[in-house]
C-alpha cells in the first residue's frame, strides 16, 4: 500500500505540474520549451488537468491490480488509460487548438503512452504479468521523459537521457 501511494503521489505531482507548463517555442526540426511561460487557454488547461488526474488515479489502480495478478481489472484499467485522451472531451475546434499548442514530441510521447497501455492490456489478457509490469514501467518512464523534456524548469532535478 505504501508503494502504491508513493507511486500515485509522484505520478500525480508530475502530471499536475505538466499542466502548468509555460510557453512552447517550436522550430521545424526541434522543440524548445520554456515551461514557465506557456499560456494555455482555460479550456485546454481544464481538459489536461482532468486527464492528468484521471491518469494518476488509473495508474495507481493498475499497479495494484497487476501485482495482484487480477486479469480482469488490470485489462479494464489499461484499456481505460488507453482510451482516456483529450479527443474524447473536446470538440474539433479544441482538438485543432491542442495540436497547435502542444509540441510534436509531447504528442508522440502521449501516443506511445496510450499504445503501451494497449500492449499492457493484451499482456494481462494472456496472464503475462511479468510483461505487464515491464510495460507499466515503460509507461511511468514515458511520464518521466515527458516531464524531463517539457517541464525542465518546473522539475530541475529530472534529467532525460
Amino acid at each position: 500500500m505504501f508503494l502504491k501511494k508513493t507511486i500515485v503521489t509522484i505520478v500525480l505531482v508530475l502530471l499536475v505540474n505538466l499542466a502548468t507548463v509555460a510557453e512552447i517555442n517550436q522550430t521545424q526540426d526541434s522543440v524548445h520549451v520554456n515551461p514557465e511561460q506557456l499560456q494555455l487557454p482555460e479550456n485546454v488547461m481544464t481538459v489536461l488537468l482532468h486527464e492528468m488526474t484521471t491518469f494518476t488515479r488509473l495508474m495507481g489502480d493498475l499497479l495494484e491490480y497487476i501485482v495482484q495478478g487480477d486479469v480482469m481489472h488490470s485489462a479494464i484499467i489499461a484499456i481505460e488509460i488507453r482510451d482516456t485522451n483529450f479527443r474524447q472531451k473536446s470538440n474539433s475546434k479544441e482538438i485543432k487548438q491542442f495540436m497547435k499548442l502542444l509540441p510534436k514530441g509531447y504528442i508522440e510521447l502521449y501516443r506511445e503512452f496510450n499504445s503501451t497501455a494497449n500492449e499492457l492490456s493484451k499482456a494481462v489478457d494472456t496472464n503475462d504479468f511479468k510483461t505487464a509490469i515491464s510495460l507499466y514501467s515503460e509507461m511511468t518512464q514515458g511520464c518521466f521523459n515527458c516531464h524531463a523534456t517539457y517541464a525542465k524548469t518546473r522539475f530541475p532535478n529530472l534529467q532525460s537521457e
